[in-house]
């Protein structure tokens, strides 16, 4: 198969849709087409070279091999004013100072992958105009604006397997390509010094991303169910109280949500039982995990399950709205009462200021994993035995989805950086302790930091133990530990 190969020296294309309204991707095989034309006439307008354009204009539209549009960012840029390259007039006003500036946008495309590859399978034979195709491609140096550098090769191909943007009528992106005759108009439009129109389109399917097979993941929703609020102002408490942060963000949303409360919410059936199906989940974001991490609460985040049907996940949206309302500015606050005489101001945000506070740290895919919070465990151990701890530990994965670790340690100290300790240091001067609300029942469970290891990678967010749902046992992956 005869196929046409464009590497993208610099890595990025530099060419706009005929409305200017967005960078072209892929590269519309038309322009590849014109840029060989131009390679034609810069080379003194070979007939064995016209005869092979000729040839190639009257191929079906190629297929082509390069990025689907979801895999190819959008650079901006600032509109800019720049003199016409082609100003009429007398010979004063055709000077560049003195043309009159227009409007430009220079859009850009940066694929992940800078080679494109079109395709025409039904490219048979005809070997000696593919000598002259391959004397055009030489000569091709750039492709769309000026300085998209590029390198243009006619090669063989052979059917690999990979998805290609195919010509299909019910292809959603149209794409404008040669056709029998382009290379006359184009001829017509130099003579007359006139500036070339678009020619014929033709709809294509975009190439379907193969997905990997999906990593185990726990019950706990991903990115797309975290509301987090982050700190703003009044009384900010240390990590080590958040289980009375827990306690009051629940009971504001139970106030400000519909009645009676629902079990998403309450984390009880309305017997007034412990609920058996997971229920909202709300977690510390502090400075951890970080090389200098101080511990500092920044925010916390409120987090449905995995599965929360859309029922469910209007009433928390209701009770989330009333526990923020949204201001003239658009800005959602909210006055979180610790205490009598403690408020803590918190704003609901959907792009965080600080790293700590974004939920992609937590909710990626990784192998190991270490509690920034300590692991609350359903009961004592047997005579504190270490092994008998961890198959509490490898428990509390199966009760919120995952696999068992094949690799589970056990420490006092947490792996993260910045992050308290289960229990304080003892000595003369013992430091500070966890704080749990009156009367809460998991105040008394013994505490373990830990480190998972799993057989294959995991996705979070990962939230063990009788805590999990105030924010105990609350993991970060080690990969963003090594990374960062």
């Amino acid at each position: 198969m005869l196929a046409l190969e464009i590497e993208l020296l610099t890595g990025v294309y530099r060419a706009a849709l005929p409305d200017n309204s967005a960078a072209e991707w892929p590269p519309h095989p038309e322009r590849a087409f014109s840029a060989l034309v131009q390679s034609w006439g810069d080379g003194g307008c070979d007939d064995r070279e016209r005869a092979a354009l000729e040839w190639l204009e009257s191929l079906p539209a190629p297929c082509l091999k390069a990025d689907p549009m979801r895999g190819c960012d959008q650079r901006s840029a600032p509109t800019v004013f720049v003199p016409p390259n082609d100003s009429r007039g007398n010979e004063l006003a055709a000077l560049p100072g003195r043309r009159s500036r227009q409007a430009r946008n220079f859009r850009v495309a940066v694929p992940a992958n800078s080679l494109v590859t079109l395709i025409w399978p039904a490219a048979q034979g005809q070997a000696e105009h593919r000598t002259a195709l391959a004397a055009l491609a030489h000569r091709v140096a750039s492709l769309g604006h000026s300085a998209s550098l590029v390198r243009f090769a006619f090669i063989e191909a052979t059917e690999d397997g990979s998805p290609l943007w195919r010509p299909d009528s019910d292809g959603d992106v149209a794409l404008r390509v040669a056709h029998p005759g382009r290379l006359r108009r184009l001829e017509d439009w130099l003579s007359k010094d006139e500036w070339p129109l678009t020619g014929m389109s033709m709809r294509y399917l975009e190439p379907q991303e193969t997905k990997p097979p999906q990593a185990p993941n726990s019950v706990f929703g991903g990115v797309g169910d975290w509301f987090i609020f982050e700190d703003v102002g009044g009384v900010r408490p240390d990590l080590l109280a958040f289980a009375h942060v827990a306690k009051c963000v629940r009971a504001s949303l139970m106030k400000h949500g519909p009645q009676p409360s629902p079990e998403i919410i309450s984390g009880h059936t309305p017997g007034g039982e412990a609920s058996s199906r997971p229920h909202l989940a709300i977690v510390p974001l502090a400075n951890v995990g970080w090389p200098h991490a101080t511990g500092d609460l920044l925010g916390f985040a409120v987090i449905l399950p995995r599965t929360a049907e859309g029922s469910d996940r209007d009433r928390v949206l209701r009770a989330l709205g009333g526990f923020a309302p949204v201001n003239e500015d658009g800005e959602a606050w909210a006055d979180l009462h610790l205490s009598s005489n403690i408020v803590w101001r918190v704003e609901r945000t959907v792009t965080p200021s600080r790293a700590s506070l974004k939920p992609e740290r937590w909710c990626r895919a990784a192998v190991s994993w270490a509690s920034a919070t300590p692991v609350l465990l359903d009961r004592y151990p047997d005579h504190g035995d270490p092994i008998e701890a961890g198959r509490l530990i490898a428990a509390a994965c199966g009760n919120i989805g995952l696999p068992e670790p094949v690799e589970i340690e056990l420490h006092k100290h947490s792996a993260v950086h910045g992050a308290p300790s289960a229990y304080p240091p003892g000595g003369i001067r013992p430091g500070s302790d966890w704080s749990f609300p009156h009367g809460a029942k998991f105040a008394s469970r013994p505490r373990r930091h830990v480190i998972l290891r799993f057989a294959e990678p995991v996705e979070g967010p990962i939230i063990l133990g009788a805590g999990r749902f105030h924010g105990f046992g609350f993991c970060l992956p080690l990969t963003q530990e090594r990374d960062l």
